[in-house]
């Protein structure tokens, strides 16, 4: 049964202030005392990006991250992604996953956007006897037409969405991740993303996105998180918890989130 479970999840980042710190990890590879390294890594400062963060998804859960730019969320996904392991805390996770971070990731900007969809279809082990049906859904769902057999350097944001959404897609992954770029895409495209998504979520599968759009939240998700100088600071209906953030009501002292 798929699941993702985080138990007080902390990242942190070295934050470096000076040319000096920057440089120590540069040089690394050329210095001969790791002691010294270590000695002098030891004084950069460091960051939470994420801290103490819970959670507890289990199929059919449709989770939506909301809150400002730097306040944790992509961190958040990468670690839900396993992209990124925190420095403390636990991560449980049960099934496969699949990510959308970053429009062009892991894409060859070169080729056209049929040998991408073939190049993806070759990196996930899908039979070459399934590949033209992946091509076909593909090409349906995005609506790109002609683009398809032109190199994706050529593709517009939305356009790229479209094609990265239904590589993302189109192979069953009980756990798909998803951040903001989503809202690159025209009405119509989100209307259709929004359907893929509740297609995959009735095979029992996992969605955690971020995102800036109260509606998508609520179109999309069934629990959401209110991120802030990455902490977990609110959890419930989607609608709820935009309607706090979009209008910054804290909540009171002592409120816990629930998993």
């Amino acid at each position: 049964m798929a699941h993702l479970t985080l138990t007080d999840a902390t990242v942190t980042y070295p934050v470096y202030s000076s040319s000096r710190q920057r440089s120590i990890l540069g040089f690394a590879a050329n210095r001969v005392s790791f002691g010294r390294i270590a000695r002098d890594a030891g004084s950069i400062p460091r960051v939470d990006a994420l801290h103490g963060v819970s959670f507890d998804l289990k199929e059919g859960d449709r989770l939506a991250l909301v809150g400002r730019n730097g306040s944790g969320k992509s961190t958040l996904l990468k670690v839900c992604a396993g992209l990124v392991w925190p420095d403390s805390g636990r991560v449980e996770v049960g099934g496969s996953r699949a990510s959308l971070l970053s429009i062009g990731a892991g894409l060859d900007q070169d080729i056209s956007g049929f040998d991408n969809v073939e190049a993806v279809a070759r990196l996930l082990g899908v039979p070459k006897s399934a590949r033209k049906l992946m091509q076909e859904d593909v090409a349906e769902f995005t609506e790109l037409g002609d683009f398809l057999n032109l190199p994706i350097r050529t593709y517009s944001a939305g356009m790229m969405v479209r094609l990265m959404f239904a590589l993302a897609t189109t192979v069953d992954r009980e756990i798909l991740v998803i951040d903001e770029i989503i809202g690159a895409g025209d009405a119509h495209f989100v209307e259709k993303a929004a359907q893929r998504i509740q297609a995959m979520m009735n095979r029992a599968k996992i969605l955690i996105m971020a995102t800036h759009s109260g509606e998508i939240a609520a179109q999309m998700c069934n629990k959401a998180i209110w991120v802030d100088a990455g902490r977990a600071i609110m959890t419930g209906e989607p609608e709820e918890v935009w309607d706090a953030y979009a209008n910054q009501r804290y909540p009171r002292k002592g409120f816990g989130v629930a998993a």
